[in-house]
């Protein structure tokens, strides 16, 4: 493999559409999941009509956090057929499977038009979603990492994360507009399914995209488990235990600060429908901008040096930044903090895929991360939304979401220990952090 420096323009264009077709699938994975969340008051008053609009919103929630319990399915599904079948063949599964759910919702009837009916559509399309959702991660990561140099799998895998800021600043941008130019009781009747619309633009742009580029080398080359999931729960369970734990602060991080911080401007800081997107706004750029820079520095310094990092400056910053929020609640301030948090936090994201998929040897590299990856948001990260807002109103404090942040920093820092522990035994206590691909030991 050339090197960086050298690569030839013909290799610079191949990867930039392996990145590329591997980022449209997060995209549209997280643009549906974002929009959604902007958009739960106006859903849960189509779809989830009661007496109490709190209890609306509750159940629109519930409905968010429920459909990703079908993920890990999708994990072991589609994990499954990529590491038989290539890695491409499960991003094509994957990219038409998301786009029939965003159909569903798109045009699912309302409860007044076919009652219960109506609504069971519109979860239907969320299950769906969540199904293809649980093998895109692992799929796609899998494909950038086998493809990239080596020594700059950090870099490679990190434009994963800029699928999901690309994603957030989607859904902001179209969310302020739709709500800074039509009237609420226009979204309820039907201006709230134009975002899904929208969204399913991003399908046929996708699928072009994936038709163009190669299996990876590591996959045409290499031997094939017979029977992935089954290899991989022998062998791999403590590894994927402590991997949940770790990436636990990335799920708790990119809902609540991605997709419920709006909701908690409304509700908590009593800020404007289109003044609370300004958030979502900040969140996103920050998201699109560093995860490379702090890829490529994980490339040279170690994965888990910038986890690390990454967490503990969460840790030190968070409920800090949610006091200022309370006690100043102003668009600047909440913009500030926000992206501030979001900037911390992305100096563990950008480390982190490359970290995931180099836990496991290529025969079982896209099962493993898809299980990491949907188990861990399907309990820290789908729940957290419903949890979040109950035990804000059970409690009266609004300071829930910097304590379930912090609660996930201290699981992450635990299962970090780990990790260490197991590169100092085998790679000698004097060892540096990382070797140059910061891969980790095979075995459990």
């Amino acid at each position: 493999m050339p090197q960086a420096h050298a690569l030839d323009q013909a290799t610079r264009s191949r990867f930039r559409r392996v990145i590329g077709s591997a980022l449209v699938g997060n995209m549209l994975e997280f643009y549906d999941l974002f929009i959604y969340g902007f958009l739960a008051v106006y859903i849960a008053k189509v779809f989830f009509p009661t007496a109490d609009p709190y209890t609306s919103l509750l159940v629109t929630l519930a409905t968010f956090g429920v459909s990703y319990f079908v993920r890990p399915l999708g994990a072991l599904v589609i994990g499954s057929y990529a590491d038989r079948h290539g890695r491409k063949s499960g991003m094509m599964l994957t990219i038409w499977a998301m786009g029939v759910g965003t159909a569903m919702i798109a045009f699912a009837p309302s409860y007044a038009a076919w009652g219960i009916a109506g609504t069971v559509v519109l979860v239907a399309g969320k299950f769906l979603q969540g199904f293809s959702a649980g093998g895109e991660f692992g799929t796609s990561v899998s494909f950038v990492t086998e493809h990239a140099p080596r020594h700059r799998r950090g870099y490679f895998a990190s434009f994963q994360v800029v699928g999901i800021g690309l994603a957030t600043g989607l859904a902001s941008v179209v969310t302020y507009a739709l709500t800074a130019s039509v009237p609420s009781e226009q979204i309820v009747a039907w201006a709230w399914r134009l975002p899904f619309v929208l969204g399913l633009v991003i399908v046929p742009f996708g699928y072009w995209l994936r038709r163009r580029v190669d299996e990876t080398p590591e996959f045409k080359a290499g031997g094939h488990e017979a029977n992935p999931v089954r290899t991989t729960l022998a062998t791999a369970k403590a590894r994927i235990a402590c991997a949940i734990g770790v990436y636990s602060l990335a799920a708790s991080t990119n809902y609540l600060l991605g997709v419920y911080i709006p909701l908690y401007a409304q509700k908590e800081l009593g800020l404007s429908v289109a003044d609370s997107m300004y958030g979502a706004m900040g969140y996103a750029l920050a998201q699109i901008v560093l995860p490379p820079v702090f890829g490529a520095l994980s490339d040279r310094h170690g994965r888990l040096t910038m986890i690390t990092l990454g967490t503990l400056l969460t840790a030190v910053l968070t409920v800090p930044a949610f006091l200022w929020m309370v006690n100043v609640p102003t668009v600047p301030v909440y913009v500030t903090c926000v992206t501030g948090l979001t900037a911390c936090v992305m100096v563990f994201q950008g480390a982190m895929p490359a970290f995931l998929a180099e836990l496991f040897p290529h025969g079982t590299r896209t099962t493993g991360l898809a299980l990491i990856h949907n188990l861990n948001f399907t309990v820290v990260g789908g729940l957290s939304l419903l949890a979040c807002a109950w035990l804000s109103r059970a409690t009266g404090s609004k300071m829930i979401p910097a304590y379930y942040v912090m609660a996930t920093v201290m699981l992450a820092l635990t299962c970090l220990l780990h990790f260490r522990r197991q590169r100092a035994v085998s790679a000698g206590a004097d060892a540096p952090d990382a070797s140059a691909d910061g891969a980790l030991p095979q075995k459990a």
